[in-house]
């Protein structure tokens, strides 16, 4: 397994390197596992969506640049373990694979062979707000989905650099900012739209990025959204407050952190991803 991971290191790593220790191979497959539970959770919650009260589908916007969520699928279509459903990238295309956000409206159904029933698939959307190591830059207007890390010219690749100026690079920029306005248009959906209103649930993000604060702040307008934020650590809420700043204080915001949790006695350090499944699947109980 461990030379399975070295070699393939590019499609679900977020460091650039091709060696690898075996050590940082564990954590890589652990990650993935981490990940594969995450996107089963969330199918499992979308084959209880009523289609005819709400669309089956769930958003996944992530500042990440690695690849895995989207070996994750992959792993998931592989082992034929759950329904039917939509990995929806933004992408569209054959061989060559362009991002087209228009894509993230669409819905995809099921029909009965004789056209007897009509069924919506789940679907899962995935827009990632700062690019990907596997996009690659085609034109002023066009990106180029890979199904390898673009490493070849780094310059060529499609990412939003940490450098402190990811609000100018995502504005002046089509895709970003239609993806920043999608995040905004789902998060200002009504229950009179779509059944109930919309949730936010935010984990691993401190909201540095003023950018991504000042959507969320038109978003949280919307008083049928709640937004939830989970801390990793319980220093990380005031971190997060701070960023935040007059935000942290609106009603329909809450945090959870560390100490509001208790898994058969055992208190958690940490909300890392796995314990993160837990909340999400209910087996992770407020104290």
């Amino acid at each position: 397994m461990y030379e399975i991971i070295k070699r393939n290191k590019f499609l679900i790593g977020a460091k650039m390197k091709i060696n690898v220790s075996e050590e940082e191979s564990k954590a890589i497959l652990g990650t993935l596992g981490a990940y594969k539970k995450f996107i089963e959770i969330l199918l499992d919650m979308l084959g209880n969506v009523n289609a005819r009260e709400r669309h089956k589908n769930i958003n996944i916007f992530t500042t990440n640049y690695d690849l895995f969520i989207e070996k994750a699928v992959d792993d998931i279509y592989e082992s034929g373990s759950t329904a039917p459903f939509i990995f929806n990238d933004g992408a569209r295309g054959y061989f060559n694979r362009l991002l087209d956000n228009s894509n993230f409206d669409t819905t995809t159904a099921y029909k009965g062979r004789f056209d007897n029933y009509i069924n919506e698939l789940p679907s899962i959307n995935l827009a990632k707000i700062h690019g990907s190591v596997n996009w690659k830059k085609q034109s002023e207007d066009m990106i180029r989905v890979c199904n390898y890390v673009v490493r070849d010219k780094p310059e060529k690749r499609e990412t939003v650099k940490p450098d402190g100026n990811e609000p100018k690079a995502t504005t002046l920029k089509k895709h970003y900012y239609e993806m920043l306005r999608f995040f905004e248009y789902e998060m200002s959906e009504s229950a009179e739209n779509i059944g109930n209103g919309s949730l936010l649930i935010v984990h691993g993000f401190s909201f540095g990025d003023k950018h991504i604060v000042h959507a969320l702040k038109r978003a949280l307008e919307n008083r049928e959204l709640l937004v939830i934020i989970v801390a990793y650590t319980d220093n990380d809420v005031e971190v997060i407050k701070r960023n935040l700043k007059d935000l942290a204080e609106r009603k329909n915001l809450r945090f959870l952190c560390p100490k509001d949790f208790s898994f058969h006695g055992e208190e958690f350090s940490r909300l890392d991803l796995n314990n993160f499944n837990k909340i999400i699947a209910g087996k992770l109980k407020c104290a």
